[in-house]
């Protein structure tokens, strides 16, 4: 009675180990063909479908709506939902962020490449009905760096401009305050000689004048708030002495004193810290006035809109954009950068400082997010080319065992790859399929194609059992599970391999 060997028959038992090493070599090299061409296909479609900067926009989106989950049917989520894509869009329209949106050359050849790919980003989105997820750009940048994202929200949130404005009006109300004691003053002393009051009266007026141009020059960024302090304590020190020159010395002696009460506040160091933490409000500070305006009632906002409207006007802007679980990581990111320094002005820059690292840990969590998923698309990837390809690996183990001519032309081509090449990166697939076919003889192909045929097979006719059938399939998933590792995986341990053989 004769016996056909089946396909996948398994290996002979008195295999010795060079040619079990052998074999691996063969499934290496062919790994290593199909690895560098899932790689590009999977780069090809990173690009046309812009899977990177979807994901950041997702994750930035994610990272601001914290624990606002998406799919929520109440309405406070879906309104939560849409301020952190409002947000995000508004994020992707800042200048820093769209400078980051470097499109390529500007020749017929780039533009003419870009619009292709477009058009298959396009078509795709209209196949799959995914909208845009860029809002009105069509592209994205695929990586932002956390100091610039940190500096795009302060920015786009107006942070700093609404510091600003609070640190005027506390200015002014200071200066104010300062002018209403010096006039109470003034008008304590009941001067008689009306000559002598108008010319007092002109020196408190030039004061007043002086002061707000302090003001002005602060609000222009021309001082900083210590240097407008010490200006105001400056003109404060030649008002006096004007004004003790002018007046009679019963009354000097009194106005001295309560003018240096006044000045107090200026030239006391623990009084003048004090002072400057309640002029130039921290981060912390300011995000928690933001939250007192949102709890207060409508009539509140209204009188408060009517004495400061334009800082009511810029709070409630903020207020709009900020989602409430944003507005929760902002405060305490404020509170951390408040207790880290010991500068009131400094804390706007360290609290940028805390969001980069906020950002930063968020978006290695995502990082960790793509990875795994591009590990599923590669999968999916390697299983559709060993399908189209038939590259079974069970089927070549099969035929490498048994051939040992094939072993051999493999090997030696698998050696000069490796001396000769450095980078898988640098190979072309094209190039390499054809040099080992042609090394091989006319009859005498790689284990792998629909058209080849199989030696172990009795016809060409010969029906395929379920037994068979499953083995193929498994075949199938292990050569996708191999391919998906990609041609770097395979080119460095090809090259580990022929280290140890040395």
């Amino acid at each position: 009675m004769s016996f056909n060997p089946t396909p996948y028959s398994l290996l002979p038992i008195n295999m010795n180990l060079p040619v079990i090493l052998d074999i691996a070599i063969g499934l290496i090299f062919i790994y290593l063909i199909f690895g560098v061409l899932g790689s590009e296909i999977q780069s090809i479609l990173t690009i046309i479908l812009q899977w990177r900067a979807t994901h950041l926009k997702k994750s930035i989106e994610e990272l601001i709506a914290g624990d606002t989950h998406i799919g929520k049917n109440n309405s406070k989520s879906s309104t939560e939902i849409e301020k952190v894509q409002k947000l995000a869009n508004s994020l992707y329209q800042n200048q820093l962020i769209k400078n980051l949106n470097y499109s390529g050359g500007k020749g017929p050849l780039e533009k003419g490449f870009r619009k292709i790919i477009q058009m298959l980003g396009n078509l795709s989105r209209a196949l799959t009905g995914i909208n845009n997820i860029f809002d009105v750009e069509k592209t994205a940048p695929s990586a932002i760096p956390p100091d610039t994202f940190a500096a795009s929200l302060i920015d786009t949130l107006k942070l700093q401009e609404l510091m600003q404005m609070i640190s005027e009006e506390k200015l002014r109300d200071f200066i104010d305050n300062i002018l209403l004691n010096i006039k109470q003053i003034l008008d304590k002393l009941k001067i008689e000689d009306s000559s002598q009051q108008k010319k007092i009266q002109a020196e408190f007026e030039n004061l007043h004048q002086e002061l707000n141009q302090n003001i002005q020059d602060y609000k222009n960024n021309l001082a900083n708030l210590d240097l407008t302090l010490d200006r105001t304590l400056d003109k404060l020190d030649l008002y006096t002495k004007k004004s003790l020159e002018l007046l009679p010395d019963q009354d000097s002696k009194e106005f001295n004193s309560q003018i240096n009460l006044v000045k107090k506040v200026l030239t006391n160091p623990h009084e003048r810290k004090v002072l400057v933490t309640k002029i130039e409000p921290s981060s912390s500070n300011l995000l928690k006035f933001l939250r007192e305006i949102m709890e207060m009632g409508k009539a509140a906002q209204t009188d408060l809109q009517n004495n400061k409207k334009e800082i009511h006007q810029k709070a409630i802007e903020m207020i709009e954009l900020l989602p409430e679980s944003l507005q929760k990581s902002l405060y305490i990111l404020a509170k951390q950068a408040t207790t880290k320094i010991s500068e009131t002005g400094n804390t706007l820059h360290q609290f940028q400082k805390e969001i980069e690292g906020w950002f930063d840990s968020g978006m290695e969590r995502a990082a960790g997010v793509y990875k795994r998923n591009a590990k599923g698309v590669a999968f999916l990837i390697g299983v559709t080319i060993a399908i189209v390809a038939n590259v079974d690996t069970l089927n070549m183990v099969d035929n490498l065992s048994k051939d040992s001519f094939m072993r051999a032309t493999i090997n030696s081509y698998s050696q000069k790859l490796i001396n000769n090449n450095s980078n898988p990166s640098e190979l072309e697939i094209g190039d390499i399929e054809n040099q080992v076919n042609a090394a091989l003889d006319d009859n005498l192909k790689l284990p792998i194609g629909w058209g080849q045929e199989q030696k172990n097979k009795t016809s060409v006719s010969q029906s395929i059992t379920f037994l068979e059938g499953l083995k193929k399939i498994l075949g199938w998933l292990i050569s996708g599970i191999a391919i998906s590792m990609g041609g770097h995986f395979w080119f460095n341990l090809l090259e580990n391999i022929y280290s140890i053989k040395k």
